[in-house]
């Protein structure tokens, strides 16, 4: 297992490149991917899913590692692009699909589209028809509620009971004849994602097994062309010193059998982004006050929320510690931030060797819808600065600035 950063490494960053700051270890980030794309079935391909972090140096980084792209959204079409992937890379997913963002990702021909309803497929139709291409695709099921209560048991649900995703699998077999009937339209196979950073093995195959199941039973219909499937990501990482590692080998040993259970030939997708960046990342802030108030003690830091912002997932924040402090007796503290709202809390009730001010304080696994999941313009606070780490150097990814918004804004100078 590769060693995380050292305190002195993160705190001779933090005094270079000051505070909030992100940092990224490359070389964590480099592993995962070559551990799971060396344990993939033959043919499967894996696609990082920019969602997760799309910091341009990580998302090169991962290209030449041999991945494809998961996007859904222009800024990510542009960042895939930059980055170096080729079309054929390219895996676009997502709920909302404007009629001008399919044009402008069509004009590049990408390697797959992930279709949502049938609306959206008649627009693409279109789209391709006049671009005067076919279009290989794959369409979105949303699985019945039975599998989405067994996904529930572990990680964050993605697809509820009613969903804004895909087509309910009850309308399946009456939608495909009209997609299979649209000329500027290719369909490859079906896609499903229920839960994400799910640790149980188990509870990410099901949803796959299930799936396969679906397409067997189209094909024994007549649409022999189907031959692939997208089972989505949702590899976890933990989050909390309880919780147990994903076991790769069990997940990928159950994909190999998946797919010799088929009985066909079979194509795997998958799009996958926090097991792959999450543990690479770490935020770093700088205690900037400690005052107690009635009975608590409140420790006052130059970050917050609009940097990293994890309602849904608290547990996470509690791997906070202090950086290189020793002989210190611990106290139970609650981490604030800069905005002015009681809502900037990032712990409470945390024991921590007791802070001061000048501290630097490290939270781990944040390569993984931390940066770019936050409400970076609350206060217009600058934003923070993103490091990469490897073999001892540090280089940044994005500098401090302040947001486009105030940039956007600002009257020329005269």
């Amino acid at each position: 297992m590769l060693d995380h950063p050292t305190d002195a490494t993160l705190t001779a960053v933090a005094e270079r490149f000051g505070t909030p700051l992100f940092t990224y270890d490359l070389a964590r980030i480099r592993h995962q991917a070559t551990n799971l794309l060396s344990a993939l079935p033959p043919g499967a391909t894996l696609h990082y899913a920019f969602k997760a972090n799309p910091s341009l140096g990580i998302c090169r980084l991962l290209r030449e590692a041999g991945l494809g792209a998961d996007i859904s959204s222009e800024g990510e079409l542009v960042t895939a692009l930059a980055a170096g992937f080729t079309p054929d890379q390219l895996l676009f997913t997502g709920p909302a699909k404007h009629p001008a963002l399919l044009e402008r990702l069509c004009a590049h021909r990408p390697g797959l589209i992930v279709l949502e309803s049938l609306i959206e497929a008649r627009r693409l139709d279109a789209i391709a028809l006049h671009l005067g291409y076919c279009q290989d695709v794959l369409l979105r099921v949303h699985p019945p509620a039975a599998l989405l209560e067994e996904a529930a048991r572990d990680g964050f649900q993605v697809a509820q009971a009613s969903s804004k995703f895909g087509i309910d699998d009850a309308h399946l077999a009456e939608a495909l004849p009209s997609l299979q009937a649209m000329p500027g339209l290719r369909l490859r196979g079906l896609q499903c994602y229920v839960a994400s950073n799910v640790l149980d093995p188990t509870q990410l195959l099901r949803p796959a097994t299930w799936l396969l199941g679906r397409l067997e039973t189209l094909r024994r219909a007549g649409h022999r062309d189907l031959d692939s499937l997208d089972i989505g990501g949702g590899l976890g990482v933990p989050y909390a010193q309880d919780e147990p590692a994903l076991d790769l080998k069990r997940f990928t040993e159950g994909l190999h059998q998946l797919q010799a259970s088929a009985g066909m030939t079979l194509r795997l997708v998958l799009e996958v982004g926090r097991y792959l960046v999450a543990e690479s990342g770490c935020y770093l802030t700088r205690v900037l006050d400690v005052r107690e108030s009635r009975g608590r003690t409140w420790v006052i830091v130059d970050g917050g929320i609009h940097n990293l912002l994890r309602g849904y997932n608290g547990k996470a924040n509690r791997l906070l510690r202090l950086v290189g402090a020793t002989g210190r007796r611990e106290h139970q503290v609650c981490v604030a931030g800069c905005l002015p709202t009681p809502q900037d809390v990032l712990v409470e009730d945390l024991a921590l060797p007791m802070p001061e001010p000048g501290d630097l304080l490290a939270l781990p696994n944040c390569g993984a819808y931390a940066y770019h999941h936050s409400l970076l313009s609350f206060g217009l606070h600058p934003a923070p600065a993103e490091v990469a780490l490897e073999a001892g150097d540090a280089w940044l990814l994005r500098q401090r600035g302040h947001s486009e918004a105030v940039l956007a804004g600002q009257a020329p100078c005269r």
